[in-house]
């Protein structure tokens, strides 16, 4: 669990002010910051962008919470990047990094992302809406020690879901299928693409092993760890990270366990070169 520091980076838990992730308002919101002249309010953004006025309020922290904009609301690395080469944010590569970034449990999305990401998405699994809002409201409870209004609970299940079943949310990497009215299955997606993986794995490391250049290939695959974020099995993150070996990016010792991973490249603009610089999709 988080401590309460970590906490305090993230965003509250009805951070959406009831809208599931419209990408296309995100991206306007994303290419109005990287316009360095431009005021950064609330005014000034439904000014610009044409948001309707509780819109402004949910986007920019969607951006936020997706790493697209750090805490000061500025472009990020990766929000620079994406502004540039993919300004629509439709691309693969892009959209698994909004989730990577909403679910890691060190990332400035709200807590019970990571909670929901790493308890209910695995494939085949099925759940309805009810049981969603129903682990939000025992989720904040527990972190809070206060109950959760049914109706915000309610609410935030219904963003949660929408994010990642609506075509202009992140419905492109096909986690979640709707299978009835309210009910829902977690799909089995494509491998995402090893640069985004790549990008994941240094900011994981940055986050968890800051002063270290080694760390247990274990780890990496642990219940919070980048297998779980990413629906992939062990054996299609140990690809990867061959593929990330075989760029020079890092190093990997099979020799006797605990098997070791060496981390060889720690610019993060390295590896988003290479994400944008290739095709996303791969």
């Amino acid at each position: 669990m988080n401590s309460g520091k970590d906490q305090e980076k993230k965003l509250g838990i009805t951070f959406h002010r009831t809208f599931s992730l419209v990408r296309s308002s995100v991206a306007k919101v994303v290419e109005m910051r990287g316009c360095q002249d431009s005021k950064f309010s609330r005014s000034s953004i439904r000014e610009d962008t044409h948001l309707g006025s509780i819109y402004v309020e949910a986007m920019p922290r969607y951006a936020i919470g997706m790493g697209l904009l750090d805490s000061d609301k500025k472009l990020s690395n990766f929000g620079r990047f994406a502004s540039i080469s993919d300004p629509h944010l439709e691309q693969l590569g892009t959209q698994w990094l909004m989730h990577y970034y909403m679910s890691a449990s060190h990332g400035p999305g709200p807590a019970f992302w990571n909670q929901l990401v790493t308890t209910r998405f695995r494939s085949g699994e099925e759940f309805s809406a009810q049981d969603i809002a129903e682990q939000i409201a025992e989720f904040y409870q527990t972190i809070e020690g206060k109950p959760l209004a049914e109706r915000s609970a309610r609410a935030t299940a219904t963003i949660f879901l929408g994010t990642y079943t609506k075509s202009d949310g992140l419905g492109r990497l096909e986690l979640l299928q709707e299978t009835s009215k309210d009910n829902y299955l977690v799909a089995e997606p494509q491998s995402p693409p090893v640069w985004a993986v790549g990008c994941a794995l240094l900011d994981f490391w940055l986050a968890h092993y800051p002063d270290q250049v080694t760390a247990n290939l274990n780890d990496l695959l642990a219940e919070n760890g980048l297998t779980k974020l990413f629906l992939i099995s062990r054996a299609r993150l140990n690809a990867l990270l061959e593929r990330l070996q075989q760029e020079g990016f890092i190093d990997v010792y099979r020799l006797s366990p605990p098997y070791q991973v060496v981390l060889l490249n720690k610019n993060m603009e390295a590896y988003l070169e290479k994400l944008y610089g290739s095709n996303s999709d791969t």
